[in-house]
């Protein structure tokens, strides 16, 4: 997941600007686009400057508005495009903003690191008769997959960041000591997305290493639930539900008691949910941003039409997991705030992108994750 730590300031931008442009500022902004883009007006106001330009003047203009947003951005300014009755270049002061020291990620990652160790090491009773070994197996079989599918997801979406030249932070883990060990990780976009390529692109790269690492692990943790057996008498426990992506690579995938399912299984089949839970097409989840990128403000309907379709689930299956994330969703809000850039166009490639995400969401997805 990577939520945008300036999305609510961009999605205003035109109507809520926020700081005072100084003389020399002006002067430095004024010569960055000039030195980038070929204008012919340029209006100036207390908090921002507007540029006009023509297409006809700039055949290279998505390249040099990238390269004016790499000027830009550094020095506190935000460059974004609007082609209204006439094509504009809007640079405004960035709001001042502060964040967190690197400390706080490394300790997120050693207390989620813990959680996960002693859930899986309560899932791991049934197989180990000392708490030495309890643990151990809770760590090796539960805790390291899930936190390397987690943690490759995450760098996906740096990596792809650092590309664009978008910085972000390093992964924030969430540590949640009941279920699952943990609510998953992020990491937090500290610059604007430049264009709807990278929106995609960024949007699609934790998920896709986040599945292509979770399905060797399928069959890694299907080998050794065939080798560990259980010890003692499990106890009852809840059910998973395992989801297409099994049937898909021929593998079990009858309803299976927790009682009776070995760590690693249960670690890899959260992988696999955490996959399908953050391509959902809305607001500033992987999926939103995907989407957001391939079909631009049509995608706000899409929004709208999960929300409702996370609520009809909720009741029709008698499932409150999808009615609390239908809440989530509006809180964070539905819409996803454009790139500085959404009118360039995108690439086969990336409809390519968007389509194996389609296809990882279907295969990933279970209506009914887990039952009593």
């Amino acid at each position: 997941m990577i939520p945008l730590a300036w999305g609510k300031v961009q999605s205003k931008m035109e109507t809520n600007l926020t700081g005072k442009v100084k003389s020399e500022e002006l002067e430095f902004v004024v010569e960055a686009v000039n030195r980038h883009i070929v204008t012919y007006e340029a209006h100036v106001s207390p908090v921002s400057v507007i540029f006009f330009y023509l297409d006809s003047d700039n055949p290279d203009f998505v390249a040099k508005f990238d390269d004016l947003r790499q000027e830009l951005v550094p020095r506190g300014f935000i460059p974004f495009i609007n082609h209204d009755a006439e094509n504009s270049i809007t640079v405004s002061k960035r709001p001042p903003a502060s964040y967190r020291s690197n400390a706080v990620n490394l300790t997120l990652f050693f207390l989620t690191l813990a959680s996960t160790i002693y859930v899986g090491t309560m899932y791991s009773y049934a197989y180990a008769t000392t708490t030495a070994m309890r643990i151990l197996y809770g760590f090796l079989f539960f805790s390291a997959p899930l936190m390397l599918i987690l943690g490759l997801h995450e760098l996906g979406h740096y990596f792809v960041a650092k590309h664009y030249k978008v910085k972000a932070s390093f992964p924030f883990f969430i540590p949640f000591p009941l279920t699952i060990g943990t609510f998953g990780a992020f990491i937090s976009l500290r610059d604007p997305i430049p264009n709807k390529r990278a929106m995609t692109e960024i949007g699609a790269a934790g998920p896709i290493v986040g599945f292509l690492t979770s399905v060797p692990l399928l069959f890694v943790a299907q080998y050794l639930s065939g080798v560990i057996h259980t010890v003692t008498t499990p106890s009852p426990g809840f059910t998973i539900n395992f989801p297409y992506i099994y049937h898909l690579l021929g593998l079990p995938a009858l309803p299976e008691a927790m009682s009776h399912t070995f760590p690693m299984v249960f670690s890899v089949w959260v992988g696999i949910f955490a996959t399908a839970m953050n391509l959902l097409p809305v607001s500033q989840l992987d999926g939103g941003h995907i989407i957001r990128g391939i079909m631009g403000k049509a995608s706000n309907y899409v929004g709208y039409l999960i929300v409702m379709l996370l609520i009809f689930i909720s009741f029709f299956y008698n499932y409150d997991g999808w009615l609390f994330l239908a809440l989530f969703v509006i809180f964070m809000g539905v819409s996803h705030p454009p790139p500085l850039d959404d009118y360039s166009k995108l690439k086969w490639i990336d409809v390519a992108i968007g389509a194996f995400a389609l296809f990882m969401f279907i295969v990933s997805f279970t209506a009914v994750p887990i039952s009593t």
